[in-house]
């Protein structure tokens, strides 16, 4: 252990080595702000895919923290503009990139033991094909598309989707033992669901959603057979292209419709359609928080919520050997309620809309927990429906009596966050019991 110890923390100044050589190779050659952080970006992606190589599971669980650490550091008004972390930090827009592909690389480490391909092709895809796309991009791209912090070319999406291809075929190919008529149509599924996926986030969760939705992907039909793939290729397709078209018939814009349908499809596919219930009832109770119809903010702020949130339970699950489906769910009997509470803010009827919508998501977890105990495998010793309304509860009220001077910031993050602190000491009281 103690060389395992010595190994992460020579990596995570590794790291810091490389962010201080771009940093002044830069500061030499006059090298912008955005070729900084893609050098960094590949430096690190690099490392990343030769972690399994260097450390263990208790290894990497140490590197994780310290590199969390790190980027903690690297944050710090002086070292981000100025400093070492400039060579991340200089470019101005808002973004969590960073602690988000450390997410990724611990959620893909942990969980594709045993299965290389499944944890070096998301990676190689965040680092290679970003990087290509970033250049090709920058220097040639004419036609733009997107807005806000997402302004995309086509040509570097059309980069980023022939550097998927080839690389998932090179890794599917060499890396395991599915067929080559398998390879090419599940290298091109990943291929179109990563430069979807890469071209419509926003605020570097693209760092997460790529290389998690690559593992799902992979995990759910690397053994499907080609027809198969065939088709779910050709329905993925189908459903963004309706999910853009219906959009405005449903008081959502295009972008936040193909975001949220990309987020809940991969939700139910990692945690079961019975477990996605109380995630898309919470979804239209985000929709309800809106201003607007163009105020795709709520949805935004929905999907994120939604796919770090699953992200927690999954690590956590995972880590202890226990099935956290469960908990998952009970997280959104919680959200989707204090969403209804956000969404009647300055009413009348905030009180009794959220108390109303609490009773709603806890009569369907209650309906759903016997088909939920069934999936899981276990039966805890505390009642989930005790532990879910009292959760449910606790987290409306936190939003029904907060205080109108904090502001009316969308609320998922945050909600979540409440429910999360209760339920997982729960979750692993139990496991540990």
């Amino acid at each position: 252990m103690t060389a395992q110890v010595l190994i992460a923390i020579a990596s995570v100044v590794a790291l810091f080595a490389l962010a201080t050589g771009i940093r002044r190779i830069a500061g030499r050659f006059v090298i912008g702000a955005e070729s900084q952080r893609k050098a960094v970006h590949v430096g690190v992606g690099l490392h990343a895919m030769l972690l399994p190589l260097l450390l263990n599971r208790e290894g990497f669980l140490v590197f994780a923290a310290l590199a969390a650490a790190a980027l903690l550091v690297l944050r710090m008004p002086g070292v981000a503009t100025d400093g070492i972390g400039a060579s991340l930090h200089s470019v101005q827009r808002r973004s969590w990139g960073d602690f988000l592909f450390l997410v990724a690389v611990t959620l893909l480490f942990v969980l594709s033991a045993g299965h290389p391909a499944l944890y070096t092709l998301p990676i190689a895809v965040l680092t290679l094909s970003d990087a290509a796309a970033a250049l090709v991009g920058t220097k040639y791209g004419q036609l733009r598309f997107g807005g806000d912090d997402r302004i995309k070319s086509v040509e570097g999406s059309v980069t980023f989707l022939v550097v998927t291809w080839i690389v998932a075929v090179v890794i599917l190919q060499f890396g395991t033992g599915i067929p080559r008529a398998n390879v090419i149509w599940l290298a091109t599924l990943v291929a179109l669901f990563a430069t979807y996926v890469e071209a419509d986030s926003w605020r570097g969760l693209d760092n997460l959603f790529v290389p998690v939705g690559i593992f799902v992907l992979l995990r759910t039909w690397s053994e499907s057979a080609p027809v198969m793939l065939a088709v779910i290729t050709l329905v993925w397709l189908s459903l963004l292209v309706a999910a853009h078209v219906y959009a405005p018939r449903v008081g959502m814009t295009p972008h936040a419709a193909r975001i949220a349908l990309v987020a809940l499809i991969l939700s139910t596919i990692a945690a079961s359609p019975i477990n996605s219930v109380l995630p898309v009832m919470a979804f239209f109770a985000a929709m309800m928080a809106r201003s607007a119809v163009e105020d795709t903010e709520p949805v935004l702020d929905f999907v994120a919520t939604l796919v770090l949130t699953g992200v927690i339970w999954l690590l956590t699950g995972n880590v202890f050997g226990d099935n956290a489906a469960a908990y998952y769910s009970a997280t959104f009997a919680a959200v989707g309620s204090g969403y209804v509470a956000f969404a009647l803010r300055g009413t009348r009827f905030r009180i009794p809309g959220g108390a109303a919508a609490a009773a709603v998501f806890l009569c369907v977890f209650w309906f759903l927990l016997p088909h939920i105990i069934n999936f899981i495998g276990w039966e805890p010793e505390i009642p989930l429906l005790l532990v879910a309304g009292i959760v449910t509860i606790v987290t409306l009220l936190s939003e029904v009596l907060r205080p109108k001077s904090l502001g009316n910031r969308n609320p998922g993050l945050r909600l979540a966050i409440t429910a999360l602190v209760m339920l997982l000491p729960v979750y692993v009281y139990e496991v540990l019991s």
